[in-house]
């Protein structure tokens, strides 16, 4: 259970050193609330699996925090025997990309080895809420000579390599001396002290990009207790010149390795804390100078402060794009142990150190965004003596996306790819537990919402992945689902802000593609072009069975793969006029053998466009999609067939054109995404048995709209099977949703009519293995 609010008044004095400053409360939105008391809190770390990592420093216990509770476990995840002097104990942690599949954690640690410290990082395995303690590999050891500059903090990078902080260790191990101060160890490049370092993630070694991998006399110092000869270089360096690293931050908002490390400053009224952007085999000056040095070669921070501001630099994050107010994207926030205070460094690099985003946090130690079921929250640690040893957390009070007004729909002359992490620069896998803020282009600004398409592409494990309007409350739902190493595509309506952006979190580690369809926009008054009408809802295309006047289809070959021609005006009732589009229901199947395929549906006689509609797996897959597809000049649509053996074809409806009759009928209405069935929980209906219907009347739709926009969810499915969405009976023969074998977790988009009395039914069919389908009903909208 939460803890009561904890606000710090405005108008308090707090003194610093030589001045004394207004403290501020959090901006307007913000509520700061206390988690739990562990006992001296150092990092803490959100895993994708919804719990939080606090490491207590000196008892050497690894806790874990429900988030959906907001109470720490009762047995520690992993006890581990530490040296308690002064900075040492436990000290930094981090997950793997792939934890999802291998359960990899990385800790930084101070051990005994012999009667004698030294930092330590290791890696372990997690399953369950439980690290393995025999698990343990040892990546990376650091002599340590005092009990304090023990740096510890350390994250893996999109370029998949670790990167770990070491402090200068209080004093040169080789006992030599530098032109700024006792302790040189910083800028002597045979010891790991004072650097940060970056290794192979699954062997400790360096990688052979680092800047002095192949120096001379070049060595893996961290496999060692001895020290290379001076003069030699340690392989692991990846900068070098930093006093006390002791925390830094990944920015999760692009695809390279971009990072900000926070360095403690030197006591005395010269002393400067520093923020610093990492830059490979830069040296950052410590201990020639602390703060902007002005020398060649040395590089100096990006901002800094006084002992009148604050007495020692510590926890950084990077702001989630879209999760907060705009004025906070890219922002990266830092903050003071002595002084409690946390500031923004903003996107154009400015900082404004006599307004403190939030002030009180004394003695406070780490900082990282963990993504809850409503969003994003900021939670901190803090040491005591004045707040304690707690765990707080920073919450933006975030609404639903708004229901909106009546929409018509707006096709893109051809589907656009807005974002393919493949393509980035670097190509980078989006991790899992993170968000990412996505622009839809132009044709989505001013918009209220957009039909995407979105593609998981070889997930690590099982995922689910949740797109919604940057700044609002995250739903509840998800729009489309996957298993590890699948390739799964969705199409889905999401709310989009006034710049045609959405977020996207995905569970696991995966690769993302998003494409676009067309949007909808606002139609306050009856109108002609892009109103939905329903079809008589029916299979058009069966490319298993041959051609007839009852399957009207053509297929030829076409370079490396095969294009099947649908006519379709004239069918299951679309008009020959008055069509901008039609919707239909494509279930691609795939031949018996291995590896993935995909297809392709846009108007007939075109161009083939730069975005796929559907994937499929191999091995006699059967997938479904529903895609709004532009009609040809003769009337007919063509799918293209890339290692798809045959499609289906099911037509649903249409919508309007220019010439179309002027009407308020078929217009969009969206509502905040809205779980109408669970049978896991029995809302609704219990589990789908073979040959069963079930009905609801969704309370999102009201009993006057002409159809439902609704995802449909195998929670698992119950084997072979498929389900079929309808209005009034009998069940029409086609399939919203399909699976292949028992346990499958599958979405489908789907527009259903929806029956006179405003009722939606569900067909359920499992006739191979007979079990029961767990189901899920989200309704995104509906139209009138």
């Amino acid at each position: 259970m939460l803890a009561l609010l904890v606000m710090v008044p405005a108008l308090v004095t707090l003194t610093t050193g030589a001045a004394s400053q207004v403290v501020q409360a959090l901006p307007p939105g913000f509520i700061n609330q206390t988690v739990a008391s562990i006992s001296r809190p150092t990092a803490v770390e959100a895993l994708p699996n919804g719990r939080v990592v606090v490491l207590e420093q000196h008892t050497g216990r690894v806790r874990l925090i429900d988030t959906n509770t907001g109470t720490p476990l009762p047995d520690p995840a992993l006890d581990l025997a530490v040296c308690t002097g002064n900075e040492q104990g436990l000290l930094g942690f981090t997950e793997d990309p792939d934890f999802a599949r291998n359960g990899r954690v990385y800790v930084y640690y101070t051990t005994s080895i012999g009667g004698n410290c030294r930092n330590r990082v290791s890696a372990f395995t997690m399953s369950g809420d439980t690290i393995s303690p025999a698990s343990e590999q040892v990546l990376v050891d650091v002599n340590t000579v005092r009990s304090n500059h023990n740096g510890g903090d350390l994250e893996v990078g999109n370029d998949g390599y670790l990167y770990i902080t070491v402090g200068d260790g209080g004093a040169d191990p080789r006992g030599n001396s530098g032109s700024g101060g006792s302790n040189n160890a910083a800028q002597d490049l045979s010891i790991l002290h004072g650097k940060v370092l970056r290794v192979d993630r699954f062997t400790g070694f360096a990688p052979p990009s680092n800047p002095f991998y192949n120096s001379p006399g070049a060595f893996n110092c961290g496999k060692t207790i001895n020290f290379p000869a001076l003069g030699s270089h340690c392989r692991e360096i990846f900068l070098y010149g930093a006093r006390n690293a002791w925390r830094f931050a990944f920015d999760p908002n692009v695809s390279g390795t971009r990072f900000f490390f926070n360095d403690v400053g030197q006591s005395g009224g010269s002393r400067r804390e520093e923020v610093n952007h990492a830059a490979v085999g830069g040296n950052f000056g410590w201990n020639t100078c602390e703060g902007t040095c002005g020398f060649p070669g040395l590089i100096d921070p990006i901002t800094q402060y006084g002992g009148t501001t604050g007495g020692y630099i510590t926890a950084a994050a990077f702001v989630p794009d879209g999760a907060w107010p705009a004025e906070y994207d890219a922002a990266y926030l830092f903050g003071d142990g002595s002084s409690g205070r946390i500031w923004v460094l903003k996107n154009d690099g400015t900082v404004d150190y006599d307004a403190p985003f939030l002030t009180g946090a004394f003695s406070l130690a780490d900082m990282a965004f963990v993504l809850e079921s409503s969003g994003w929250a900021l939670y901190y640690t803090t040491t005591g003596p004045v707040n304690g040893a707690t765990v707080h957390k920073v919450t933006y009070a975030t609404s639903p996306s708004a229901p909106s007004g009546p929409l018509v729909f707006d096709r893109l002359p051809t589907v656009q790819r807005a974002f393919d992490s493949r393509t980035e620069s670097p190509p980078a896998r989006i991790r899992g537990g993170r968000t990412r803020l996505i622009s839809l282009g132009a044709a989505a600004v001013g918009a209220e919402a957009a039909l995407v398409n979105i593609t998981l592409t070889n997930p690590v494990g099982d995922t689910f992945a949740t797109a919604w309007e940057p700044r609002t409350t995250r739903p509840a739902t998800s729009n489309i689902n996957a298993l590890g190493g699948e390739d799964v595509a969705n199409a889905s309506v999401v709310p989009v802000d006034a710049q045609g952006r959405i977020v996207i979190h995905t569970y696991t580690t995966s690769h993302m593609i998003v494409d676009v369809a067309g949007v909808f926009r606002s139609a306050p008054v009856a109108t002609t072009a892009g109103r939905f009408e329903s079809a008589a809802v029916e299979r058009v295309v069966d490319s298993r069975q041959p051609p007839s006047a009852s399957n009207n289809y053509t297929r030829g070959g076409s370079g490396d793969g095969e294009i099947v021609n649908v006519p379709i005006s004239g069918v299951a009732g679309v008009p020959g006029s008055g069509v901008d589009s039609v919707v239909v229901i494509l279930s691609g199947i795939s031949p018996p053998g291995p590896g993935p395929g995909w297809l392709a549906a846009f108007a007939g006689g075109t161009t083939l466009p730069p975005a796929s509609n559907l994937n499929i797996n191999g091995g006699a897959d059967v997938r479904v999609n529903t895609a709004v597809v532009p009609l040809g000049a003769d009337g007919s649509i063509d799918v293209y067939l890339f290692n798809v053996a045959d499609v289906i074809v099911e037509v649903v409806g249409w919508f309007t054109d220019g010439s179309a009759a002027v009407s308020t009928e078929g217009r969009f209405r969206q509502v905040n995404p809205t779980r109408e069935v669970d049978t896991r929980a029995n809302l609704g209906f219990g589990p789908l048995s073979h040959g069963e219907t079930e009905t609801i009347n969704p309370a999102s739709v009201p009993n006057t709209a002409s159809a439902a926009v609704q995802n449909l969810t195998f929670a698992p499915s119950g084997g072979w099977g498929y389900v079929t969405s309808f209005g009034d009976p009998p069940a029409p023969e086609l399939s919203n949703l399909n699976a292949t074998a028992p346990g499958q977790t599958r979405a489908a988009l789907a527009f259903t009519p929806l029956a006179a009395s405003g009722a939606v039914s569900y067909f359920g069919a499992s006739p191979t293995h007979g079990g029961d389908h767990q189901f899920l009903v989200d309704v995104l909208g509906y139209f009138e």
